[in-house]
């Protein structure tokens, strides 16, 4: 697993290890993670504002209220993780796979969805990037 904290200060552009910052209510904002695999994890609530993840899986995780403002991600994973009301407002999100994930009150408000489809997902009062609320799974999700 690779981390990577990236910032202006030439002391912030050296390797630093920020995977202990990866737990449930934990800040990892600004944070570049590659390669890594969280799966399985208890990582309710989050904070991911402004990170770059490359290649991260969280799949099967748990990462309800977690927050991806402002946050880059590509090809990330959250195969079966439980995303309800996940803020993902004005996140660029690039081949990101959200098969069968939860994302029951989730925001996508602004973001930038690229080749990133969450039609595989549960969609449940679920504001999409277009700004409408996609309500498709909600007589199942009950």
């Amino acid at each position: 697993m690779t981390v990577f904290l990236t910032g202006s200060a030439p002391a912030l552009a050296e390797e630093t290890d920020r995977s202990k910052d990866v737990r449930a209510l934990g800040r990892c904002a600004g944070c570049v993670l590659q390669q890594s695999d969280f799966s399985g994890r208890n990582l309710m609530g989050i904070d991911f504002t402004s990170a770059h993840l490359n290649s991260v899986k969280f799949d099967g995780s748990n990462m309800n209220l977690a927050v991806f403002e402002n946050a880059v991600l590509r090809g990330t994973s959250f195969a079966s993780v439980n995303l309800r009301g996940a803020n993902f407002v004005g996140a660029r999100l690039t081949e990101v796979s959200f098969e069968e994930a939860d994302l029951k009150g989730a925001v996508f408000d602004g973001a930038i969805l690229e080749g990133t489809d969450l039609d595989p997902a549960i969609l449940c009062n679920t504001q999409t990037a277009a700004d409408e609320i996609d309500n498709s799974d909600c007589a199942a999700a009950r």
